[in-house]
């Protein structure tokens, strides 16, 4: 493989078998000893010899006595913003390449594909429940209301967590408990028992509040600076695959089957993940010398709030899903109209979250193509997804047939989607890893408070009001979320 570069003094032809040992290079570390730049911008013409003895210094020591540097050079990157390894003829995918040479991020990747399906079965199975059991969309709602106000309320411990502990023990023991929390619903029978819904997705949704920022602060450990995007872009594309196949699979199954079986399904993927997530190798965090005694969940948020404060871009990108958040409540329509307005009952709402998935998966491969690492051009397509969801879910009120509606939920979410892995992807760049863990956790629990908020508001107009009404005036709060950004 030829590693070229605009800058015509760079020709290193090197052969690659230890791509891990490669993708564990500090590069900055490898190209200071070469000098400063030459003034026309180019390095200074190192030879074989001496970019490797420099690259075997700095190898990592979890593979020192492996393969000689000469073999992992094939993914040497000499300069962020201008090399690019080429080979003739062919261009490896950045997704597939990221995913086959990152044993670590490959582990994460696949705990969250299992995770996310049993998660949107229950989803599916949970909405039903409730909803045939209740006839009120203000039930439906406080369903979701439970499986995510909570998550505000724990932003300060949970931060704090994913910054001072073990990030995979975190996610480990979340998985391990909510997989017997997922079993709990099975109890449920009659509308008497809907209380167990609200208080055994409150508990779940607990745990998630401490699995989602350790995930979340742990990718930047796990991926290049450069790849950010790329894993972002992969993960949400992922988190719109599963529920497109979760929702649309799990609809089918409810229907025909019983709820029953999601809650098996839901329960069985978090031991799935938990397996995953224990056989990642790499630290998931820095080390730091931290115990018990130091912790102190509420000064480390006023810690995390003035880093935030006094970083502007940092303060507007928390605001990103907090303001998507208030939108949350034409999710719970999806429910309304599927019963109410299509009579599709569980499958219809199978098929809408089928669609709002699509939108989801195809969002994030799109923008991060369009986007093409001119971050400064992320601001204007945040704002341009805000009003895409207002105006499609306009649409969706007055769409006469579901599959019209599903046109407009998938245009929504392709909005939804390139918002969360923009934002997703800038906060990672710019947040340190010491307090990376209370960012993500500010950035879920604000998402949480304003679906919540928006959820509840719905519900409660989809109990009083025509469910066409309430989904013509829910999108108008994002439109002005748009104009505002």
């Amino acid at each position: 493989m030829i590693l070229t570069t605009p800058h015509p003094l760079i020709h290193l032809a090197l052969i690659s078998t230890n791509r891990q040992a490669a993708n564990a290079l500090d590069v900055d570390k490898i190209i200071r000893p070469f000098g400063a730049s030459p003034p026309h911008g180019g390095l200074p013409k190192p030879s074989v010899f001496t970019a490797c003895a420099t690259a075997e210094q700095h190898r990592p020591k979890h593979l020192l006595g492996r393969a000689p540097p000469f073999y992992f050079f094939e993914r040497l990157v000499l300069s962020s913003n201008s090399i690019q390894p080429q080979t003739p003829g062919f261009s490896e995918n950045k997704y597939v390449s990221l995913l086959r040479d990152n044993h670590d991020y490959r582990q994460l990747y696949s705990a969250q594909i299992v995770s996310l399906l049993g998660d949107w079965f229950e989803f599916i199975a949970v909405q039903t429940l409730v909803f045939t059991l209740t006839d009120s969309g203000l039930a439906a709602g406080l369903a979701i209301i439970a499986s995510n106000l909570p998550a505000f309320f724990l932003v300060p411990l949970a931060g704090s967590f994913a910054d001072r502990f073990d990030r995979r023990k975190i996610m480990i023991a979340a998985d391990l408990v909510r997989a017997g929390l997922a079993l709990s619903l099975l109890l449920v029978r009659t509308a008497d028992d809907i209380w167990m819904v609200y208080l055994f997705q409150t508990l779940s949704v607990i745990f998630a509040s401490f699995f989602n920022p350790a995930l979340n602060a742990a990718i930047p450990n796990l991926v290049r600076r450069d790849q950010l995007l790329t894993a972002n872009a992969l993960s949400s594309a992922t988190w719109g695959t599963m529920l497109a196949i979760g929702t649309f699979i799990g609809g089918i199954a409810v229907a025909t089957v019983g709820n029953d079986i999601a809650f098996v399904i839901n329960s069985l993927s978090f031991l799935v993940s938990a397996f995953f997530v224990w056989h990642i190798r790499g630290a998931l965090g820095e080390a730091r010398a931290q115990t018990r005694a130091t912790l102190n969940p509420f000064a480390d948020f006023v810690e995390g709030f003035r880093y935030a404060q006094q970083r502007p871009q940092v303060f507007w990108l928390l605001l990103v899903k907090a303001a998507g958040g208030l939108a949350g409540g034409v999710i719970l329509l999806l429910t309304v109209f599927s019963f109410q307005v299509f009579g599709a009952n569980a499958e219809g709402v199978g098929f809408l979250q089928f669609a709002r998935g699509l939108g989801i998966l195809v969002g994030p491969l799109l923008i991060a193509r369009l986007v093409r690492g001119r971050i400064g051009r992320a601001q204007n397509f945040i704002a341009l997804g805000f009003v895409s969801i207002g105006i499609s879910y306009t649409f969706f009120g007055l769409a006469p047939t579901i599959a019209l509606a599903m046109v407009c939920v998938f245009c929504a979410h392709l909005g939804w989607g390139s918002n969360w892995t923009l934002s997703a992807a800038l906060l990672q760049r710019l947040t340190p890893d010491h307090i990376r863990g209370r960012i993500f956790s500010m950035d879920l629990g604000m998402l949480t408070l304003t679906m919540a908020f928006s959820t509840f508001v719905t519900g409660l107009a989809a109990d009083h009001f025509n469910p066409h009404f309430v989904a013509f005036a829910t999108p108008r709060a994002i439109a002005v979320a748009g104009r505002t950004h």
